[in-house]
């Protein structure tokens, strides 16, 4: 008689199952073993694992061990506790068959005929059926908590805790959240904020010292008051997780107000368009020590990626350039000469843009970027709300012209409508208060403070310390794009108005003249002489 040897597997998921079910699991295996004369070699366990995937820790170990063959047999106790999702059961189901396993359920008999396998089908859709509708219920009660601004687990955010259903603001972390938002708005960097929260005896609520990490603190829009829920996406069948992988935004429950504020609004949009910048700029946040002044604002107009420096001999003799990261593989553009690009663009900031002379000119030209970039968003704003109007009027005029309609499939059509336009007015809402936001970021017209701004920035640039060129230039300039034919220098207005909302207006120059050194090196240019235009602010 051939000698038989098996594995069992259990699992229990979370849904009203408990850790005793494993062990009724493994009573009815050992029993159907024993009854059909089959040696158990090992038993593989996940607990508190959902069927829904096989993401499973203790089911990926016996994944990898089918290519040994040391088991003919893989012994469940239902073919539910295999998998409750039909692709997954079916798929592990022919890899364990090519690897000379077969899996059977000790109190469920399917045999190997068409009609077995349709019923072991059927079994295994009626699983899955059960669980999905099972989650829509608990993610149904979820969503009516979590629009009630109640909790559903996890570790409070710094500055709350939790008391009954609802965060409440708890004041010693609280304070060390509004040290962190201001610091950064002061120009401090992480290392800096870490240190100081840690010699003035501020902790996390487990008493863990603060690390040099407070990005998701400074990105939490709970701070200024806002619940978020649903917001992680859910993993892919192998994939690791990622918390800041989101969803879809109209699928985000936002309730603005739905949880006490520890943080102003004007702070925290401050402190989004810092990280922007930073994010951007990446290496502004250490000591740059290449000296190629313009690298990390060049990008090419032809490919899109970005240039960076280089040298090139010619004549024996050696320089520095620029080039397209995609150069010699299938972009077109040129390199260019790396000091006449630089003095072409200090004569444009020096002795055009910021000159004493021009300083009216300059206020002039800010205002109508200024005014420009308002007005659109100011129209943005408009068009957003009348969409919301309209959304809102349709959701319910469908309500009201189907509530009571007798007609159960054309009243689920249109729920089904209706929730995707709620969706949809979810998503709207929040772009609303995203570009309410912007608005609010501009401050009030101020020549005399563009004045000492730009002052200010001029004497930054004539400076002898290479680092401090270095920032000023990405202060003020938030990008060149380079194609064969022109150059495009976006200047970054904000510096000058010290605002946190991008003011952008481009200057256009022909390439060729950059290349002639000596023709730039003797041009003054003036207003007049440039070709400005606004760039719609982003």
């Amino acid at each position: 008689m051939q000698h038989l040897t098996a594995v069992a597997y259990a699992r229990y998921s979370s849904d009203k199952q408990q850790e005793s079910s494993i062990t009724v699991q493994l009573a009815a295996i050992h029993k159907f073993c024993d009854a059909h004369k089959i040696e158990l070699i090992h038993e593989y366990i996940d607990e508190a694992q959902t069927g829904m995937n096989a993401n499973r820790r203790d089911f990926q170990e016996m994944v990898r061990a089918a290519p040994d063959k040391e088991f003919k047999l893989i012994v469940v106790h239902r073919m539910d506790r295999w998998a409750r999702n039909v692709d997954d059961a079916r798929y592990y189901k022919k890899y364990f068959a090519k690897h000379g396993s077969k899996i059977v359920s000790a109190i469920e008999e399917f045999d190997d005929t068409p009609e077995g396998e349709f019923f072991e089908l059927m079994s295994m859709g009626m699983a899955e059926l059960y669980s999905k509708k099972l989650s829509r219920e608990a993610v149904a009660g979820k969503l009516a908590n979590a629009r009630e601004g109640k909790i559903h687990g996890g570790t409070p955010p710094l500055g709350y805790r939790v008391q009954g259903k609802y965060y409440v603001i708890e004041e010693k972390e609280a304070e060390a959240v509004r040290i962190i938002f201001n610091m950064v708005v002061e120009g401090y960097g992480y290392t800096s904020i870490k240190s100081f929260l840690n010699s003035n005896g501020y902790r996390h609520a487990d008493g863990r010292l603060f690390t040099a990490h407070f990005t998701d603190i400074l990105r939490n829009r709970k701070y200024i008051g806002e619940y978020v829920y649903n917001r992680s996406a859910y993993r892919a069948r192998g994939v690791e997780y990622n918390n800041h992988t989101q969803k879809a935004e109209e699928e985000i429950i936002r309730i603005p107000g739905g949880m006490p504020r520890i943080i102003d609004d004007d702070t925290f949009n401050k402190v989004q368009y810092i990280l922007d910048e930073r994010r951007k700029h990446p290496n502004l946040r250490g000591v740059r020590k290449k000296k190629y002044l313009l690298t990390g604002l060049l990008l090419c107009d032809e490919c899109g990626k970005s240039f960076c420096g280089g040298k090139m001999r010619s004549h024996k003799i050696e320089y520095a350039i620029y080039k397209c990261n995609n150069r010699g593989m299938n972009c077109p553009s040129k390199s260019i000469n790396a000091l006449h690009l630089e003095e072409y663009l200090f004569k444009l900031l020096e002795d055009c843009l910021l000159s004493p002379k021009n300083i009216e000119k300059l206020c002039d030209t800010v205002k109508a970027c200024y005014i420009k970039s308002y007005d659109s968003l100011n129209a943005e704003y408009d068009r957003i709300r009348e969409e919301i109007e309209s959304t809102e009027h349709t959701i319910k005029e469908q309500r009201d012209t189907y509530a009571n309609s007798d007609n159960k499939i054309l009243k689920s059509f249109v729920e089904s409508g209706l929730r995707e336009l709620e969706r949809e007015l979810n998503g709207l809402r929040y772009q609303l208060r995203d570009c309410e936001e912007k608005i609010n970021l501009f401050p009030p017209f101020n020549p005399a403070l563009i004045r000492r701004n730009a002052k200010s920035i001029l004497a930054a640039l004539k400076s002898e310390d290479i680092k401090t060129v270095q920032r000023t230039l990405h202060s003020i300039l938030k990008c060149i794009k380079i194609s064969n034919e022109d150059i495009e220098t976006v200047i970054n207005m904000q510096a000058l108005m010290g605002a946190y909302m991008p003011l952008n207006i481009v200057i256009v120059e022909k390439r060729d003249y950059i290349a002639r050194h000596e023709n730039h090196s003797k041009r003054s240019l003036t207003f007049p002489t440039l070709t400005v235009k606004m760039e719609q602010t982003t």
